[in-house]
C-alpha cells in the first residue's frame, strides 16, 4: 500500500482499559482497513518511529492479507494478571473463564501477595511470570528460589526477568533449581537483534532462552515471525501488546499455524482483549472454557465512531504513520 493510501484508509480509536496497565489507561489504536481484512498499528504512545516501525509493517501486512484459520477453531490461552491491588485478583481473573495458566506481571510491590491470591482463587493453576526485565540478577534470584520452595513445579517459566541477555544469562547458571527463561524484550529490541535475525544466527539468544515469546506486531508480521520460528528448535508462546481484536486476529492466525503444526503445546498469550473495556468488532476475541475462537474480526463502522479520537489526535497519528512510512523498507 503506498503512503496516501493507508492514511485514507486508516481511523483512529481510543479504547478505555479495565486496568491501568503499565500506566496505560486508554489504547489509542490505527486501524488499517484492507480489501477483505483489517490491520492494526498500536506501538505504544512513547514509541519513536524506528521502534514503531515493525508494527507499521505488520498492520500493512494484516491489512492485505486474508486471514487464514488453517482448520483450526479455537486456540488455547492464558489469563493476564497486571499488577493490581490484591483485592482485584479475583475480578482480573474472572474476565478470564477457563483460563488455568496464569500470566503475572512482577517486580513492583506486593508480586508474592497477588500471586498468593492466585493460588488461593486456582488451587491448581499454572503460573507464568512477566517481570519485563525489572529485576536485577541478585533480586531475581532471591524472589524466584522463595517462590520455588513455596510453590514448586506450579511455577512454568518466568519471562524476560532481568533487562540484558547477559544479566538472563547469569541468572540462569546462578538458580539452584530448574526453571525455565522465557525471552521477550532480548528478542525484539536488542538493537544487534535484527542483524541476527537476518543471519539466522540465533546462538547468543539460544544459550540462555528456553522458549521465545512471540509478538506479531513488534517483530514485524506474520510473515517475518515465520521466517524466525523456522530457525530455532525451542517451544514459542505467541503473545499480544494489549490489542484490540484486530491486533489479537493477527496473533491467532499465527498461533493457528504453529498450532496446526504441533509446535507449541503451550497456551498462547492472547487473551488480552479481556482487560480492554470495549472493542471496535461483531465478535470480540475473547476466552471462554479457557480458549479463543480462530477466526477474522470483523470491524462494525459504529464501533469506529464510538471510540473515535479528536481531530488533533488524528493529525498526530497521521503525521507518526508519515514518519515511519517515510523511513522506507515496508
Amino acid at each position: 500500500m503506498q503512503l496516501k493510501e493507508v492514511l485514507d484508509r486508516t481511523h483512529i480509536v481510543s479504547i478505555p482499559t479495565k486496568t491501568n496497565f503499565r500506566g496505560v489507561q486508554f489504547r489509542e489504536i490505527a486501524l488499517i482497513e484492507g480489501d477483505t481484512n483489517w490491520g492494526e498499528f498500536s506501538p505504544f504512545l512513547e514509541y519513536d518511529a524506528k521502534a514503531a516501525k515493525n508494527w507499521l509493517k505488520s498492520a500493512i501486512e494484516s491489512a492485505v492479507t486474508p486471514f487464514q484459520s488453517n482448520g483450526l477453531d479455537f486456540i488455547a490461552v492464558n489469563a493476564t494478571l497486571p499488577a493490581v491491588e490484591i483485592e482485584q485478583v479475583a475480578e482480573v481473573l474472572s474476565w478470564f473463564p477457563g483460563c488455568n495458566t496464569v500470566k503475572i506481571k512482577v517486580g513492583t510491590k506486593e508480586d508474592l501477595e497477588r500471586i498468593r491470591e492466585v493460588f488461593r482463587i486456582n488451587a491448581e493453576a499454572q503460573i507464568r511470570l512477566d517481570a519485563n526485565g525489572l529485576w536485577s540478577v541478585s533480586e531475581a534470584k532471591m524472589f524466584l528460589e522463595s517462590l520455588n520452595k513455596e510453590f514448586g513445579s506450579s511455577l512454568e517459566y518466568v519471562e524476560q526477568p532481568c533487562q540484558t541477555l547477559a544479566e538472563n544469562k547469569k541468572l540462569k547458571n546462578e538458580l539452584t533449581f530448574p526453571l525455565k527463561i522465557a525471552i521477550d524484550e532480548n528478542l525484539r529490541k536488542v538493537r544487534k537483534v535484527r542483524k541476527v535475525r537476518k543471519e539466522g544466527n540465533l546462538n547468543e539468544i539460544l544459550e540462555v532462552a528456553d522458549l521465545l515469546i512471540i509478538k506479531v506486531a513488534p517483530l514485524g508480521g506474520i510473515s517475518s515471525c515465520l521466517q524466525l520460528i523456522e530457525k530455532v528448535d525451542i517451544p514459542v508462546v505467541v503473545s499480544s501488546a494489549l490489542e484490540s481484536s484486530v491486533g489479537i486476529s493477527a496473533g491467532v492466525a499465527l498461533a493457528a499455524q504453529l498450532s496446526k503444526k504441533n509446535q507449541s503445546p503451550l497456551p498462547f498469550g492472547l487473551g488480552t482483549v479481556a482487560l480492554l473495556e470495549g472493542d471496535v468488532v461483531s465478535n470480540p476475541l475473547l476466552p471462554v472454557d479457557g480458549k479463543i475462537k480462530v477466526e477474522k474480526a470483523n470491524v462494525e463502522l459504529d464501533k469506529l465512531k464510538r471510540y473515535s479520537v479528536s481531530d488533533s489526535r488524528k493529525k498526530w497519528w497521521h503525521q507518526r504513520i508519515t514518519d515511519i512510512y517515510n523511513l522506507g523498507s515496508l
